[in-house]
Parts: C-alpha cells; sequence; structure tokens
C-alpha cells in the first residue's frame, strides 16, 4: 500500500501543491526507514524520480528542494539497477546544487548527500561520472584548478569554526568522498590531488589536547592508562565508569539553518560536529588504506607515533598517581610529538570517534605485512 501511495502520488501530485513538501518527507521516511528500496517495481521507481527531478528542476523554493533532495538522497541510495538510466540528467542537477556557489548551504550539503548515497557499490555504471563528482566535492574543500592532466587541489579552506553550515559542508562533502573513492581507486592514487593531506587537514582539526583535558574536566574523565594491581573483571569496571557517553543527537529539523543557541548549546554543537568530520575524514583514511594501501605507506608517520615507547610515556600516569595525573603537562604532551591517530584514540570525548578510529588502525594494519617486515628490517 506505501508502494503504490508514492507511485499514485509521483503521477498525479503537482509540483506546486502545498502538500508536496509533506509528501516528500513521506517519500524520504519511507524509502529510508519503513520499505526495502528493491520493493518498487521499476516503472514505480520511475514514477517517483521523475517527479523529484522535474520538481528540482523546475522550483526556487528553497524549502521544498531540501524536502525533494532528501527523499532523492534515500531513493538513490544502494539502487543502482533502477536508477542507472537516470544518471545523465542526475548528474547534471546534482553537479549544479554542489557547486560552491551554490545557496544557502543546506541546498547545497542535501545535494553532496545525494551524490555521496548514488555513489554507493554503484560500480561501472557510474564509472563516466566519478571524477566530476570528485571535483566537485575537492571544491567544497579547496580551490580546485582544472589541469591538462588532471584535477588539481591547489590549497584547502580555512573553515571558520563558528559557521554550523560551512562545518557541516565539510562533514557531508569527505562522508560523500569515502563513497566515490571506494568505487574509482584512480582517485585515491591522482598525483596531482594528494588525497591523504586533505583528509589528515579534517581528522585532525581544531585537535589540542588541552581541549580534550578542558572538556574532560567539565564531564566524564577519559580511558587513561595506570598502572594497576586490579583484577581483569576491577579493570574492565573501571574502563566501563571512565568512559564518555554517546551524546544524545540535536533534534532540530535539519530543514532550515540554525537559529541563536546559548554559549553552552553552541559549544556542545560544534563539538557534535567536529566528531562528525573526524569521523568522516576517518573513513575516507579507511577506504584509501583499503583500496591503495601502497599510498598510503609513505604517509604513516602523519597518522602513527614514530615512537610509539616515547607516545605511551607522555601520555600515561606513573606508577601509584591518580587517573588524571600524567608524566608531563598537556603543554608538553602536544609539543613532544605530532598528533596522531592514537591522540584521538586516547583523547577523544566522543565514543563513536575512538571507535572509528579503531576500525581505520585495523584497515591500515590489514594487508601491510610486508611492508612492516621491510620497515623491520631496516
Amino acid at each position: 500500500q506505501v508502494v503504490e501511495f508514492l507511485f499514485l502520488g509521483s503521477k498525479s501530485l503537482p509540483i506546486t501543491h502545498e502538500a508536496c513538501s509533506a509528501f516528500c518527507k513521506f517519500m524520504s521516511k519511507q524509502c529510508s526507514k519503513q520499505i526495502r528500496l528493491t520493493s518498487l517495481r521499476s516503472f514505480q521507481c520511475d514514477a517517483c524520480l521523475q517527479f523529484l527531478l522535474q520538481g528540482l528542476e523546475s522550483t526556487q523554493n528553497d524549502e521544498l528542494r531540501v524536502d525533494m533532495l532528501r527523499a532523492l538522497s534515500a531513493l538513490v541510495f544502494d539502487n543502482t539497477t533502477n536508477i542507472s538510466k537516470f544518471y545523465p540528467r542526475l548528474a547534471i542537477l546534482l553537479l549544479s546544487l554542489a557547486d560552491p556557489s551554490v545557496k544557502p548551504l543546506y541546498v547545497r550539503r542535501m545535494a553532496i548527500n545525494c551524490i555521496g548515497n548514488m555513489c554507493t557499490n554503484a560500480g561501472v555504471k557510474l564509472q563516466a561520472y566519478y571524477k566530476d563528482y570528485y571535483k566537485v566535492l575537492l571544491s567544497n574543500l579547496g580551490v580546485v584548478e582544472d589541469t591538462s592532466s588532471g584535477v588539481l587541489m591547489v590549497k584547502t579552506f580555512d573553515f571558520p569554526t563558528s559557521d554550523s553550515g560551512v562545518r557541516k559542508i565539510a562533514s557531508s562533502t569527505l562522508r560523500a568522498l569515502h563513497f566515490v573513492l571506494s568505487q574509482d581507486k584512480s582517485l585515491a592514487t591522482d598525483p596531482l590531488c594528494d588525497i591523504i593531506s586533505i583528509v589528515h587537514t579534517f581528522v585532525f582539526m581544531n585537535v589540542s589536547v588541552q581541549a580534550y583535558i578542558a572538556t574532560a574536566n567539565k564531564s566524564a574523565p577519559l580511558i587513561t592508562m595506570t598502572a594497576s594491581t586490579s583484577t581483569p573483571q576491577q579493570r574492565t569496571g573501571q574502563l566501563r565508569t571512565r568512559q564518555t557517553p554517546i551524546p544524545s543527537m540535536p533534534t532540530a529539523s535539519p530543514t532550515l539553518p540554525p537559529t541563536s543557541l546559548s554559549p553552552s548549546s553552541l559549544r556542545t554543537q560544534l563539538l557534535k560536529e567536529d566528531a562528525k568530520i573526524k569521523i568522516n575524514g576517518l573513513l575516507c583514511l579507511t577506504v584509501i588504506s583499503k583500496i591503495s594501501p601502497r599510498t598510503l605507506y609513505p604517509q604513516w608517520h602523519r597518522f602513527l607515533p614514530d615512537t610509539m615507547s616515547i607516545f605511551i610515556s607522555n601520555n600515561s600516569t606513573g606508577v601509584g598517581s591518580t587517573p588524571t595525573t600524567y608524566c608531563l603537562s598537556p603543554v608538553l604532551r602536544s609539543d613532544n610529538q605530532p598528533f596522531s591517530l592514537f591522540t584521538l584514540l586516547l583523547y577523544d570525548t566522543t565514543t563513536t570517534v575512538r571507535i572509528t578510529v579503531c576500525n581505520t588502525l585495523i584497515a591500515m594494519l590489514e594487508g601491510s605485512k610486508q611492508y612492516l617486515s621491510i620497515a623491520s628490517e631496516r
């Protein structure tokens, strides 16, 4: 019945009707959470896509655009079989809406999300469009210039720490990049664009040991490395009590830009946005380590401590000391060695960030036996 309702609504509802926005929200919810996209027959999916594409190509209402893009994003996710015939039309639309010049930002962000979802498991069917999508995504992270040999990243933007819209653009772009990179391995090895440096910039954006410690002092204490004679069961209990709980996600509607927030609410929002940027950057790093590990090997030093024993010594407590007392002060700790994935693993207050770091480390180590054996011989 739901599928039939979506089909009939797409065939009969005018774009200018006042119920159009509500219908798009209903489609988005049903396609993303309630029904399997495989339950849509080809002609039913075609009708829904035609409705959304015609609306996006004709409407100038930004709120309706966002609702339609959200529905489109849910409809194209991992749905290559049904949408491949619409690829040329989708490419023209999404490339124009994802351009850095598009305002308002939340319209552009939804277009970027659509690109990422459409590239999910698209394989060779979307091969002709990956480079174009890659270029427009990079242009949302920095200045991009065309050369005779391909795309050249000139400079990464300095993202304002207080502009929520720009930060969300960065997060969505990194998420979409990880889908695009997973489908076209050649992009990760493009000599004209150092994607690893770009990922590094955002993984460690706003990372500060001092800020982590200040945050930990205001909330729950972080997991610390201590020398203890307690039993394994006791240590497990201690770790559980020291973990920071996952903060609840905001319930405000993502359609409209955020209203004015109190300082504490703004700080909480910035922390959540920072976490999403780190997670999506780490997902890009994970994909690169899987599809092109040789490209990442020379860059390991940018993500892992050169000397692990020094890192542990600088960031662990001494025997008999309290859990909040370290061998070095925060300033010396941060200056002694560059930030690494272990900095996030040890200090980041968001559990999902630490989990993603672990998954990234696993991906980096998998298949690196030969590289590590050569390093140990040297």
